[in-house]
């Protein structure tokens, strides 16, 4: 009997750290085995070309574009053309990048940091390690605020896994940051929005003022609300005039996130007319359409 109940007390245990496996973190980010040879893919003992043993020389993009850039083997995801290449490793079958029923090539969700849709960007977050500004940095929407360290990939993503979704951090400029983990499991689908309502918390860390559910005139201005259900009459985001198509991703329950409208790597919009002076100017924002088209998605006019 005693054994038995030891037993049945294994499988549950067993089955509950089934439950928190996340795809996210497999492969080299995470679920590490006692043996494990994920070290070694980025981590050299003693003979390391940068601080803290890694084995690329240069700034930590460096390091994450050797398996996820364009000339990159190690990765499916191409963060410097936004592209999933399902070409690069799914034969081997080792479970942690496989294409499933994402296409070859698909748009990444977060767009690019050199090219989008095989255009070059017009705005990207700069992960090279730059310290740069952050419209609405220190609590004031509309103006351009300082983030007081380099930006790189390790500012946003956790190398080394994370309850979160797709391994971000849970601390991003110092603010606590939760995002529910979304596993995509067997299907490794790369290209939909799969998205949980508190996706936002991402942006809002370094971009605060405008993470609001309301109208929020503190800065003096108004706000577009997130983290809310989008109204029934504005569904679906979708709207096609002349041959083109519109089309932003909502998050759970029909929930406008700041991804919604924006990429977070980097865009080939492009903005002309009214746009272009729409602030900043001559800026795309890291919005997922040309001229702001976004609008037309839920409003259709």
């Amino acid at each position: 009997m005693k054994k038995l109940l030891i037993a049945s007390l294994l499988v549950v245990v067993l089955l509950l750290l089934a439950v928190n496996v996340a795809s996210a973190n497999g492969g080299p980010h995470g679920d590490y085995a006692a043996a494990t040879d994920a070290c070694a893919g980025c981590h050299r003992a003693h003979t390391a070309k940068a601080d803290k043993l890694l084995k690329e020389a240069g700034k930590t993009y460096d390091l994450c574009i050797s398996c996820h850039g364009a000339a990159g083997t190690g990765a499916n995801t191409n963060v410097e053309d936004g592209v999933y290449l399902s070409s690069r490793d799914d034969a081997a079958g080792d479970g942690n990048h496989g294409a499933g029923n994402t296409p070859d090539n698909s748009p990444l969700l977060g767009g690019g940091f050199v090219n989008y849709k095989g255009v070059a960007v017009t705005s990207t977050h700069d992960p090279t390690g730059v310290v740069s500004g952050a419209w609405g940095a220190g609590d004031v929407r509309g103006q351009m605020g300082t983030i007081d360290r380099a930006l790189d990939c390790a500012s946003c993503h956790d190398p080394h896994g994370s309850p979160n979704y797709r391994i971000l951090k849970e601390t991003i400029n110092g603010a606590t940051v939760s995002v529910a983990q979304v596993d995509e499991g067997a299907s490794k689908d790369y290209d939909t929005a799969n998205w949980n309502t508190d996706q936002s918390n991402v942006c809002g860390a370094c971009h605060n003022p405008y993470q609001h559910a309301g109208a929020d005139t503190t800065s003096g201005t108004y706000t577009h609300p997130v983290d809310r259900n989008n109204k029934a009459e504005y569904m679906p985001p979708e709207y096609t005039v002349g041959g083109v198509t519109v089309s932003v991703p909502l998050a759970a329950n029909n929930y406008i996130v700041c991804q919604t409208c924006h990429l977070p790597h980097g865009t080939s919009a492009q903005m002309a007319g009214f746009a272009d002076g729409a602030g900043p100017a001559g800026d795309s924002a890291l919005l997922r359409e040309d001229n702001r088209g976004v609008c037309q998605a839920c409003h259709k006019k």
